[in-house]
């Protein structure tokens, strides 16, 4: 491809700027990876020395209680003695070294021996956090500020043999903690070192800026050079661009004339409007089109106007102008909102259900009223019978259903407004006792049995919404399966990501269609059904970013997954 003069002449300047771009960038890249590398340099010097301290700090003080140990002294004798030695040991070392801080802390993270270089240091507590990372790495380092001072923080865990500096006193005067460890932190002088750093960095960026200032002044004056260069073929590009805009944009646009003549047409205003293959829109009256205007509103001189033209939902914006003093036209910019009308369909029908569940959430509080009559009732049979047997059980097995008909009732509301989880380890086999004990009656009135097969142990869930899942499942199986024969398996099994709970039944099974829509509110094909069970059921499982997953089993029968996170990951 030949270039032109034009083109010749500005290929070198294009270069040259390329090469002053490039040296710029590599420049701030090689500088920003030198300053990472000396970076982490100095914090690794620094957290060798304070290492190197700290392990030669608890050798010391595990020799000196060694050594008062083998003289035969009673063990409150040697701790007496050692305490001094000790503290004395950690003035000595703060005050001739570079250390700020040194602390010798018990198991409860409060300090037994601790030493600074002034009264703000002597009194400084590391944060609780810090103390859980030694627990965990038996060790941890972090930056901190230590009377205005920056520090690097170190601890570590203590030998178990200075756990006897913590007497029975002590023991008495404090609960117990939950892990018996002791730990020695201290704390490194890092202005030295961030000093060094600090000087290093700003040589570092004032010799970058240089770069830069240069390419700066270097690209200012090719911009200055292209701006006039490219001055002769602004206005041709820019007819261009508007001729392209205007024969590719997806919105038709149509020039009228004061007598309503179309003077102008676009490309999509033809494939809008035009009826007919070959039909052209220029020359023609704008009321030859037939458009039966819609519905219609103005805004000062713009007018719009809402038609309907072979299925398509039209828009019309009439903007009129004055190209000079006797020449009084009319643009018209014509949209398809054919795609939106839809989805304001979509957006009704979603307002709709909103007020439906509403309505439900309505019902549900008008619920309450007479169920808290029925539970004051079974208050007071579990008070007069609480020593007949087994009307006192039967008494407060009412009183508990009746609280948790009222947390179901509850749970309803979560169409509209979800109740906050609390979750926590629940051993899945006492689960599944307390479920078979509540619904004992019905298996036993269906002649149905429950299965279990539990391989995870435990899973991390909020007690009143796991149980609340688990019997809306039940209670559909128990709908679903045959009488006489029917049985229902509640199976765990460990994920790496977390626990799988699933509730199989020998029943008829779901069709696909069925699934597709089993989670939406009010969907169901049970005739007395409400649709909420398993909606409510997914919401909860939602709540503790979990899934839910429907499937038909091997043989007939239904199988519903519950998958509950990891902890972690539902924090």
């Amino acid at each position: 491809m030949e270039l032109s003069s034009k083109q010749s002449g500005k290929l070198p300047l294009i270069l040259a700027l390329l090469a002053l771009i490039l040296l710029g960038s590599g420049s701030l890249y090689l500088t920003w990876q030198n300053l990472q590398k000396m970076q982490n340099t100095v914090f690794e010097h620094m957290l060798l020395s304070v290492r190197s301290i700290a392990s030669g700090l608890d050798i010391q003080l595990v020799n000196g209680m060694r050594r008062l140990q083998r003289n035969g002294l009673p063990p409150e004798v040697a701790r007496d003695r050692f305490l001094p030695v000790a503290r004395e040991l950690f003035r000595e070392i703060v005050a001739q070294g570079d250390l700020i801080y040194i602390g010798l802390y018990g198991p409860d993270n409060k300090p037994l021996i601790i030493a600074g270089k002034n009264e703000k240091s002597a009194v400084f507590q590391p944060p609780a956090d810090f103390f859980e990372q030694i627990n965990i790495f038996g060790e941890a380092s972090s930056p901190a500020l230590i009377d205005g001072k920056a520090v690097m923080l170190f601890g570590r865990l203590g030998q178990p043999l200075l756990l006897q500096l913590y007497n029975q006193r002590w023991r008495d005067r404090m609960p117990p903690p939950p892990r018996k460890e002791n730990y020695l932190i201290v704390g490194l002088n890092a202005e030295k070192h961030l000093a060094q750093f600090g000087q290093y960095r700003r040589a570092a960026l004032i010799q970058t800026g240089y770069v830069f200032l240069a390419g700066f002044v270097l690209w200012l004056l090719a911009v200055a050079y292209f701006r006039r260069r490219e001055q002769d073929t602004r206005l041709a590009k820019l007819e261009k661009f508007q001729a392209n805009l205007l024969d590719n944009m997806p919105d038709g646009l149509l020039i009228a004339s004061n007598t309503n003549t179309i003077l102008a047409a676009n490309g999509s205003a033809h494939d809008l409007l035009i009826q007919e293959e070959g039909e052209t829109l220029v020359g023609k009256e704008w009321s030859s089109l037939g458009l039966k205007s819609g519905k219609d509103f103005k805004q000062g001189n713009i007018r719009w106007e809402h038609v309907k033209v072979s299925n398509k939902n039209l828009e019309f914006q009439f903007f009129p102008y004055n190209e000079g003093p006797d020449e009084q036209k009319t643009m018209i910019l014509v949209r398809d909102r054919t795609d939106i009308a839809e989805l304001e369909d979509d957006l009704n029908e979603a307002r709709r259900l909103a007020s439906i569940g509403s309505l439900a959430a309505g019902v549900a509080h008008e619920i309450r009223n007479p169920l808290s009559s029925l539970r004051g009732f079974a208050q007071l049979f579990a008070e007069k019978l609480k020593n007949e047997k087994p009307f006192g059980e039967y008494a407060t097995t009412m009183l508990e259903e009746a609280d948790r008909l009222n947390r179901v009732v509850t749970d309803l509301l979560f169409l509209s407004r979800p109740r906050e989880l609390h979750p926590e380890q629940i051993e899945i086999n006492g689960l599944c006792e307390s479920i078979l004990t509540l619904i004992g009656f019905d298996l036993e009135h269906k002649g149905a049995k429950l299965e279990t097969d539990i391989q995870a142990d435990s899973v991390f869930a909020d007690p009143d919404g796991i149980r609340q899942v688990l019997l809306n499942l039940l209670m559909n199986s128990l709908d679903a399966i045959p009488e006489g024969t029917g049985v229902i398996t509640i199976s765990s099994r460990n994920d790496k990501n977390g626990v799988w709970i699933s509730v199989t039944d020998n029943g008829p099974g779901m069709p696909e269609n069925i699934i597709k829509h089993a989670l939406e509110p009010f969907f169901t094909d049970k005739p007395k059904g409400t649709g909420l069970g398993l909606s409510i059921v997914n919401t909860i499982i939602r709540g503790h970013r979990g899934r839910v997953r429907i499937s038909s089993g091997s043989e007939n029968g239904t199988v519903i997954d519950l998958f509950f996170p990891l902890p972690d990951e539902q924090e």
